[in-house]
């Protein structure tokens, strides 16, 4: 977690110590607890055993449950329980895998040799798509949305955290949209469809997977 980062979440930590305060009432506590479950969404992710612990006190309306619960994500927050290793060290494989992927496409943009530069985007695009993968795996643990762990393709994940019929729009209609164009483009290199592969598809698969996964998963 960076400095910057660090403060933002510092800043929520003391405004939810404010709101637990005794002076204050239900709307404040009702405030506390869904501010302290953003915290513990944007750092340890949805899974972790106070997120559900937190949204029951406040389905209840159990106020004092929910400031119990609040002041136990400030005490974590300062005594330094609110990072996940194993999720900052996914992300730093992410975009190694990317930063491999990019290089791939630059490979391809140098190559002469049609061949060659068919490869090398299929290498890069295979790349991206399992870096997209684990994101959109990550996604779901995140925000404690069930999934088949030994079928985890791109097109299911995406079709778990997508779901307006249940009223689950982790990713937005249009990233839907774009998830299922990055899984064809993967899809091509996984059957050997090489020339279908353009530069211009890879390149954009690259640098937007990045920026989806600084996104949603900082």
């Amino acid at each position: 977690m960076n400095n910057n980062e660090n403060a933002t979440l510092k800043t929520r930590i003391d405004y939810i110590r404010h709101l637990c305060g005794p002076r204050q009432g239900m709307q404040e506590y009702f405030e506390a607890a869904a501010l302290a479950q953003t915290v513990i969404y944007d750092t340890v992710g949805g899974s972790h055993p106070l997120m559900p612990a937190l949204k029951d006190a406040l389905e209840k309306a159990d106020w004092e449950r929910a400031v119990a619960m609040s002041r136990s994500v400030i005490k974590l927050f300062e005594g330094g329980g609110l990072t996940s290793p194993r999720l900052t060290i996914a992300h730093e494989i992410e975009g190694d895998i990317l930063e491999i992927a990019q290089s791939q496409v630059q490979a391809a943009e140098a190559d002469g040799e049609a061949d060659q530069k068919a490869v090398h985007l299929a290498i890069s695009s295979f790349l991206d798509g399992a870096a997209l993968e684990d994101a959109l795996r990550r996604l779901c643990e995140a925000n404690g949305i069930a999934h088949d762990t030994q079928r985890a393709s791109i097109s299911k994940l995406q079709s778990v955290l997508f779901q307006p019929a249940k009223q689950i729009e982790v990713i937005s209609s249009s990233e839907n949209k774009q998830i299922t164009a990055w899984g064809d483009t993967r899809n091509k290199s996984d059957h050997g469809k090489f020339s279908d592969i353009t530069y211009a598809e890879v390149i954009s698969m690259t640098i937007g997977i990045r920026a989806f996964i600084d996104k949603h998963l900082p």
